[in-house]
């Protein structure tokens, strides 16, 4: 199968089970005044809201198994993780505090000196527990030895997400290690496109998820699918397949989803 049926019929199987069974329960005032355009607003944010798990998700596994990675099972990673003993936390938020005042301090230098202390300390982990609420691995691939925990990301970015995005990924080097003081990682945080037209993303966003840097520890677009797939220009490529579905009237077939109730009736 190519890619580009890859990349359509996944697109076309997150929009239809999404609007599968699909209803507006939320009932508001502004209902008697524009009962169609809020019930579009509620099931078109819903929409996009879900592409992460939907879309993102299937599409990044997609690409990874093309581009010759190991697609493992995220779940049961994020169901079993060590407890980070006290003081590999504590070496955590050191770091993480030098980071914040110097978001040029890599996080690769992190592993190795976590690794270094770990290993001086003879640390081990004596409990396993389900990654915590907020935590979790959205994808786990593994490829010439190194595995690849990555976190896929809304490309519109909360103010001052930075550091919560950073802990969690020093976090992660902190379950492999005290697994695997061998274990070889990169943690990577990625957002799926660019929204702001012929403007550079990190130029826009690039502050909200400082410390991170940028086109290293976090990733944009072609420099997170073109990782995945080997080849150049895949954001592209998917949102041609995009373009096609919308030439096609693609989205004409859930109109009747977006009708609301022939009479709103208020409480």
């Amino acid at each position: 199968m190519s890619i580009e049926k890859i990349v359509q019929d996944t697109i076309k199987n997150s929009i239809s089970d999404f609007f599968e069974g699909k209803d507006v329960k939320v009932e508001h005032v502004l209902d008697l005044i524009f009962p169609r355009e809020r019930r579009i607003r509620s099931l078109i944010g819903g929409l996009e809201t879900s592409l992460g798990t939907r879309l993102w998700e299937p599409l990044a596994k997609a690409f990874a198994h093309e581009g010759g990675f190991e697609v493992l099972s995220e779940k049961t990673y994020n169901e079993q993780v060590p407890v980070i003993p006290e003081e590999v936390r504590n070496f955590i938020a050191s770091f993480l505090d030098r980071k914040k005042n110097d978001p040029s301090l890599k996080i690769a230098g992190f592993e190795s000196s976590l690794r270094k202390f770990i290993e001086d300390k003879k640390i081990t982990a004596t409990a396993n527990q389900k990654m915590p609420k907020g935590e979790g691995v959205d994808i786990w691939l593994k490829k010439d030895g190194v595995e690849y925990l990555i976190d896929i990301k809304t490309t519109q970015i909360n103010a001052g997400s930075g550091p919560k995005f950073t802990t969690n990924i020093l976090n992660w080097l902190a379950y492999q290690l005290l697994t695997d003081t061998k274990k070889q990682s990169r943690c990577i945080l990625a957002f799926p496109f660019n929204p702001h037209t012929g403007k550079d993303f990190w130029a826009k966003e690039g502050g909200k998820a400082s410390p991170l840097i940028p086109s290293e520890e976090a990733l944009v677009a072609d420099e997170f699918w073109d990782m995945l797939y080997g080849q150049e220009n895949t954001t592209e490529l998917i949102f041609k397949e995009f373009a096609k579905l919308g030439e096609k009237d693609f989205g004409s077939q859930f109109n009747g989803v977006f009708e609301p109730p022939a009479k709103y009736n208020p409480k």
